[in-house]
């Protein structure tokens, strides 16, 4: 249970996350004609529904000091993107640019096993030798019904789920990675919950955990949504033995936060856990524009986006394409 100073404390920490602030950046964005609402993947009309497309560059530096990891994290970052649509992938193509071939055989290697762990094939891609290292990726998938990261709204209940049978690749990086742990055969149908979710109208809007972390993408959910939320931190599925703090600020190999009708929780959490996912209700959404931390019956503000917007990007401004 956490007492005020605690929840002030991790308050403190959501604002000052590195990977919160960098999405600053994404304000550079609004001189394109699209508008964008929070989503990572954009929705282009295709058949009987949409095709979703979304792309991801990997952290030079974290590309010059692990290279397999981040050819798979180049692998991971975009299926989640993909998901979070509820949507199903269909391919990625990858640009690598490495110094030397030793360097873009290990991204290529870490590419290929993540790949194959979650079922979705590299079709193609670019690659340039003997220059400073540099990678991105781009994956698409289809998708009848997609869940929108704006479509959140006020009375919405907040779902979290995860995969929590992984680990902590490393003590000082909050990656937190299921791929090492859970079966080949879950990984690749675990997305096939949100699918569900999406087409049995049991969610209406989601946003997959990434770099900013949990509280972190929740505030780029509701700034999108044009919405508040409060986010009850000790209801958060959370690995045994890992600290509140680092799980807050853990990008994980499987994580989403939902917004589902009051009405639909327990089956929408039941679509997770039957899949030895862990689901639960964790927060709710309301009509204020402040994302709070709470703990059995205290709140604190932790990010007032009326006075402080994070990317600066009108939640109204939004079309069929967008993206982020």
């Amino acid at each position: 249970m956490a007492g005020m100073a605690d929840l002030d404390a991790l308050a403190a920490a959501v604002r000052s996350a590195p990977g919160l602030l960098g999405k600053r950046d994404v304000r550079v964005v609004r001189r394109l004609a699209a508008g964008i609402d929070g989503d990572d993947a954009a929705l282009v009309p295709f058949g009987d529904g949409y095709l979703v497309v979304c792309g991801e560059a990997i952290s030079p530096p974290f590309l010059a000091a692990d290279p397999f990891a981040a050819g798979a994290a180049a692998v991971v970052t975009n299926i989640s993107d993909v998901r979070a649509m509820g949507a199903r992938p269909l391919a990625l193509v990858d640009m690598l640019v490495s110094p030397n071939e030793a360097h873009a055989e290990a991204v290529l290697d870490g590419i290929a096993w993540a790949s194959e762990l979650l079922g979705v094939r590299v079709v193609g891609g670019h690659i340039t030798l003997g220059h400073a290292p540099a990678l991105s990726a781009s994956c698409t998938g289809t998708v009848r019904r997609p869940l929108r990261a704006a479509g959140a709204r006020a009375g919405d209940v907040l779902l979290g789920a995860f995969a929590l049978d992984g680990r902590y690749p490393s003590d000082t990086r909050d990656f937190f990675t299921a791929l090492r742990d859970r079966a080949p055969e879950l990984l690749r149908e675990d997305g096939e919950a949100l699918v569900e979710v999406a087409e049995g109208g049991l969610c209406h809007a989601a946003r997959d955990v990434s770099m900013p972390g949990i509280a972190g993408s929740l505030l780029q959910m509701i700034e999108g949504a044009g919405c508040g939320a409060v986010l009850e931190v000790e209801s958060i599925p959370r690995p045994a033995g890992v600290a509140l703090e680092r799980w807050l600020r853990t990008f994980p190999s499987f994580g989403f936060l939902l917004a589902a009708p009051a009405q639909h929780v327990d089956a929408a959490c039941a679509t997770f856990e039957r899949r030895g996912l862990a689901c639960a209700p964790c927060g709710r959404f309301d009509d204020g524009h402040i994302l709070r931390l709470a703990d059995d019956g205290t709140e604190v503000p932790a990010w007032d986006l009326a006075a402080s917007p994070l990317t600066g990007l009108e939640p109204g401004a939004r079309s069929p394409s967008a993206g982020a």
